[in-house]
């Protein structure tokens, strides 16, 4: 049976233990984490916790849970290993760029691949439980880079790491139109949409959210934009994008459309991650190249906002790579007319 330790944070302090575990752990709902508190499966300071128990900064916040039966998919049976995904890896971490059309782990409709299966005999010994290893997710048809621990101690230090917030993802993306102001921030709670359960949306009673944009390039009809993350939820990039207007190029779910023979699919690409490593405390950051089947939007005539891409105060932190603008628009391009 999963088992987890969290510690409150600040920004948690006096929040409901349902609420605190479903914006700690999102991808499992509150209604989930309330079910769980009244089953006994949770608790605070070493007490089982009761539904409307408050959670204060510094708690220990226990929870274990059983996963459905339909999580009993026998991975151990998965023995090879797809290296092309690997960006790095040791004894507690991978780190791996994911492609697009690939989901992170088994899910409904996906029994039988996704980045779990092809890492399975990396990700720890624990056969019955369907998400080995995750910590974090990417979207079906978003590149880029995650981390997957490879033993639970692991998995619970990057999980209470990502809920304070220290490890740090930033996100490239093609978007429909000029975002006013260039640079800014999103703040829009976000809920499921109430007419297509399929869809998240941003809703009054939704939970808090914050996205940080930067321009830096741009195009007729299209800007290329830098996005951070100050919480995780649910397509959050896509949501807040769309609900301002300018939704991702590619993203048929929110209204992005694809412009005809330029794009292999959505522009949204997670191309750096930084964090510390959770065994040795080493500053760590990673950067993957843009998908190649983003080569035909290169071929637009981009012009430069910012002289850099993937730069702000979190570069003193961590050893980061910068792109240089000019150099990832030529790169772009000479992709294109090489294809």
């Amino acid at each position: 049976m999963p088992k987890m330790v969290l510690t409150v944070p600040p920004e948690a302090d006096g929040r409901r233990v349902d609420r605190f575990l479903a914006d700690m752990l999102p991808e499992r709902s509150r209604t989930v984490w309330q079910r769980e508190v009244k089953a006994h499966q949770v608790k605070v300071q070493h007490r089982t916790a009761k539904s409307g128990d408050l959670v204060h900064v510094g708690d220990l916040v226990e929870v274990q849970w059983e996963d459905p039966p339909v999580a009993r998919l026998d991975l151990d049976a998965v023995t090879e290993i797809d290296s092309s995904l690997i960006v790095y890896q040791d004894d507690a971490i991978v780190v791996v760029n994911k492609p697009r059309e690939l989901v992170v782990h088994p899910s409904r409709g996906h029994w039988e691949d996704s980045v779990v299966h092809r890492l399975r005999p990396l990700l720890g010994d624990d056969g019955i439980y369907f998400r080995p290893g995750v910590v974090h997710r990417l979207d079906q048809n978003t590149t880029g880079l995650l981390v997957l621990a490879r033993n639970e101690l692991t998995r619970s230090k990057l999980s209470q790491a990502i809920a304070e917030r220290k490890v740090h993802r930033r996100y490239l993306a093609v978007v429909h139109g000029q975002i006013t102001p260039l640079t800014g921030k999103i703040d829009a709670p976000i809920g499921r949409d109430a007419k297509n359960r399929l869809k998240m949306a941003t809703v009054l009673m939704g939970k808090p959210a914050m996205t940080r944009y930067r321009t830096i390039a741009l195009t007729a009809g299209y800007s290329l934009v830098q996005l951070s993350l100050d919480t995780g939820r649910t397509h959050q990039i896509r949501v807040h994008l769309s609900a301002i207007g300018h939704a991702v190029v590619g993203d048929e779910l929110y209204g992005g459309g694809h412009p005809q023979g330029l794009l292999g699919g959505q522009a949204l690409h997670a191309g750096q991650l930084a964090f510390s490593h959770p065994e040795n405390g080493n500053p760590l950051c990673f950067t993957a190249p843009l998908p190649c089947d983003w080569k035909g939007m290169g071929v637009l005539p981009w012009r430069a906002i910012q002289q850099s891409v993937f730069e702000d105060e979190e570069d003193l932190l961590y050893p980061c790579q910068n792109w240089a603008t000019d150099d990832l628009l030529h790169t772009w391009a000479s992709h294109f007319m090489g294809s």
